[in-house]
């Protein structure tokens, strides 16, 4: 027998860790979550990913929700105040892109040497072979096999924020280890493109 949602006790169930409440919570409110991005984002892939953090957020956190008084209004508010942050960060990785795109252009002629290339990408390889075995084989498989953050999560069987926060320190650990073998200019090449 369905007992009718209760939100007061669903919530204090789930700040004891109960995995069931915090089911209810994401079957009852992802949809209207997920609406309230995509309707900012006009993407659905970023609208997910959205979603998928605040979600995480909520279940990691779920201690300090004891004293929400209205979840759902708690989690769209969450969900406005995310989607702001992500398109100003898109907005700025767009526009710095865009800036290092004109540079390379003007520089081209400049650069186009394939002995230099061929070096880089050694050196790109090279920092890549020292990345722990998971972050490798991420980094391989969005970078050189070129499949979507989905695609691997999907292989590998782990979830899509798993995959990220490996690219994300897989990216990391190489911007390092380049940093001592490249002109400014070529690490900022590399920080856009890769």
């Amino acid at each position: 027998m369905n007992h009718p949602y209760q939100p007061d006790e669903v919530l204090r169930q789930l700040t004891e860790g109960n995995e069931s409440a915090f089911k209810q919570i994401y079957d009852r409110y992802w949809l209207s979550i997920y609406k309230t991005v995509k309707r900012y984002t006009k993407s659905p892939e970023v609208a997910e990913d959205i979603v998928q953090e605040i979600f995480t957020t909520l279940w990691n956190n779920r201690s300090n929700f004891r004293e929400v008084i209205n979840l759902e209004y708690y989690l769209i508010t969450m969900a406005k105040n995310l989607t702001y942050k992500t398109l100003r960060k898109m907005a700025f990785e767009k526009s710095v892109k865009d800036h290092w795109s004109s540079e390379m252009l003007q520089e081209e002629n400049s650069m186009n040497d394939p002995i230099l290339d061929q070096q880089y990408a050694q050196l790109i390889q090279r920092a890549a072979g020292l990345l722990p075995s998971q972050q490798k084989q991420i980094f391989h498989m969005a970078k050189v096999e070129g499949l979507s953050h989905k695609d691997i999560a999907a292989q590998l069987n782990i979830s899509h924020l798993t995959v990220k926060t490996h690219m994300a320190k897989a990216l990391r650990s190489i911007r390092h280890y380049l940093l001592p073998h490249l002109s400014s200019y070529l690490l900022y090449a590399f920080l856009i493109y890769y």
